[in-house]
């Protein structure tokens, strides 16, 4: 749901639950220049939605921002209907996850990556879940490859593997797939699409936007520091590469079963 500021483009369907994030006039700026005037913005679980705009527009700063991995100058942010304070929104963990799209991964192997965050749990399980991810992904045979000699395109799997592994509410992904191959590409967007078929909440930036099939609930655009909504009858996919029409290759028929 966005404000009475921004502007609207399609049918606005309402949703009866309360948001699962929400933020009320949010404003900020760097030095003399105002980037962001978002007077209402809200994010529903099991939500896919894609925010595009010029680099520049504040795409990532408005991530980050959601994330609580940087400050607004003003606004008020709430999740599940509860009012949070700084240090609340930093605290929320591995609820709200902000995916980088150059992800930061230590120096180790893949499976200690991914099971980073899983300190909680005995060996045992930690192991469990790591396994788990692993397969999820499809990064099995990377398991003992140390991370930092991946390519790109296998860094932000394994991202993407240290994020569901810690079973978030909302993903907030920043350009997931800049600067990949083809079959990179496309490896990334399978996984993106597991998220949303399994009821994760996400918000997917992009400024190289071209939609084809189904995949995405709205878009919001950002002009001018404010969003632009536009809601699809049906969820459409999207491409990241300019100069293709299709975002993804077909998965198996063993792919699809696991979906």
């Amino acid at each position: 749901m966005i404000s009475n500021n921004t502007h609207r483009e399609g049918p606005m369907n309402a949703y009866v639950s309360a948001p699962l994030l929400g933020v009320q006039q949010l404003k900020k700026s760097y030095g003399n220049q105002r980037l962001l005037t978002i007077d209402s913005l809200e994010l529903h679980a099991g939500e896919a939605t894609l925010l595009t705009g010029r680099n520049g527009a504040g795409k990532s700063t408005l991530l980050k921002i959601l994330a609580g991995l940087e400050k607004s100058d003003s606004g008020s942010l709430r999740y599940r209907g509860v009012t949070l304070t700084r240090r609340q929104h930093r605290n929320i963990g591995g609820k709200v996850i902000y995916l980088h799209q150059q992800p930061f991964l230590f120096d180790g192997s893949v499976e200690k990556n991914i099971g980073y965050g899983l300190s909680q749990l005995n060996r045992d399980q930690r192991s469990e879940r790591v396994r788990q991810a692993l397969q999820w992904s499809g990064l099995t045979h990377l398991a003992e490859r140390n991370a930092k000699t991946l390519s790109g395109g296998e860094k932000q799997r394994v991202a993407l593997a240290r994020a569901w592994v810690m079973e978030p509410e909302l993903l907030l992904m920043d350009e997931p797939t800049t600067n990949m191959d083809t079959e990179s590409r496309q490896q990334t967007l399978f996984l993106i699409r597991r998220l949303i078929n399994e009821g994760k909440s996400i918000m997917l930036s992009s400024h190289e936007f071209k939609g084809d099939h189904k995949l995405f609930q709205r878009q919001l655009h950002i002009e001018a520091g404010q969003l632009h909504e536009q809601r699809f009858e049906q969820p459409i996919s999207l491409s990241l590469n300019p100069a293709s029409t299709h975002c993804a290759r077909k998965p198996s028929h063993d792919q699809r079963s696991q979906l």
